[in-house]
Parts: C-alpha cells; structure tokens; sequence
C-alpha cells in the first residue's frame, strides 16, 4: 500500500478482513466492478491478499523479507512453493472443466435451428473466436439446416 498501488479503502477492507475470510474474492470482484480497481490494480490486490495469507496480518514488506537461510526454511519454502503450484493446477484444471462444459452446452444449442434464428432475431449473432473455434472443433456437423458459428459470427 505504501507505494499507493490500490486504493485506500480497498487496502483498508483487506486489513480488516480476517485470516480464513473467504469473502475477499467477492470483495475483489465488486471493487472492480465499481470501478475501484482497474487492470494492474486487481493484481497488486490479489498479491497483497496472498502476502496476507502467508504472513498473517503482520506481513512484513518486500524490504523486510529476510531470504530463507536455514535448510530447514528452504524446505519449508519449497513445500510452500509446491503447495501454491498444486493450487494454481488445480484451478486451472477447474476452469478448463468448466469451459468444455459452456462450449458443449453452446454446441447442442447450436445444433437447434429455432435457438440459431432467435439469436440472429436478436442481433446476438457473434461469438468470441476462440468459443466458435471450440466449437468446432469438438467435431460439430454443418449442415444447411444447422449452421456452425464460423470465426466469430452465427
């Protein structure tokens, strides 16, 4: 905080918030949603949230932080390390289960015509590139009656 890299009160709502609060990742995401957070921000708050976590509500600065010295403490970091690593596979692996499921969900969707032409009524008739891609590429028929989303259009 002291380099002023988020907002005060974003700092100030995570230093009042408790070690094992899990409400933090809403607060996050309703600080950038109403715009108090933008880009960068979002990180650096994510980060300070993490240092918070691994040092208690004590967590010293970038400065303070002594290098692990011991072979002991240079386990411990590494366990720390692997840890945080399993996490990060495991989410990622999470959100590829939950893509696959939105793009099979988008895929038999597709496959109804009167769905398609509603979109298309709608104006909703553009998809992101990489959905259509996968899409797809899930081994979809075209068909003159089913149109697959070509790029990015319906």
């Amino acid at each position: 905080m002291q380099r002023g890299a988020i907002p005060l009160t974003t700092a100030l709502e995570i230093a009042r918030a408790k070690d094992d609060d899990e409400n933090l990742g809403e607060m996050l995401q309703e600080a950038y949603e109403n715009g108090q957070l933008k880009g960068r921000q979002i990180i650096e708050a994510k980060r300070l949230i993490e240092k918070r976590m691994e040092h208690g509500p004590a967590s010293p600065n970038r400065d303070q932080i002594k290098p692990p010295t011991s072979s002991y403490s240079l386990v411990r970091t590494y366990q720390r390390e692997v840890e945080r690593q399993r996490k990060m596979v495991l989410k990622a692996e999470h959100a590829h289960q939950r893509l696959l499921l939105v793009v099979q969900g988008l895929k038999k969707l597709f496959a109804d015509e009167h769905f398609v032409n509603l979109l298309r009524a709608e104006g909703l008739d553009t998809l992101p590139k990489y959905l259509a891609e996968r899409i797809n590429t899930l081994g979809s028929v075209s068909t003159p009656d089913h149109p697959e989303p070509e790029g990015a259009t319906l």
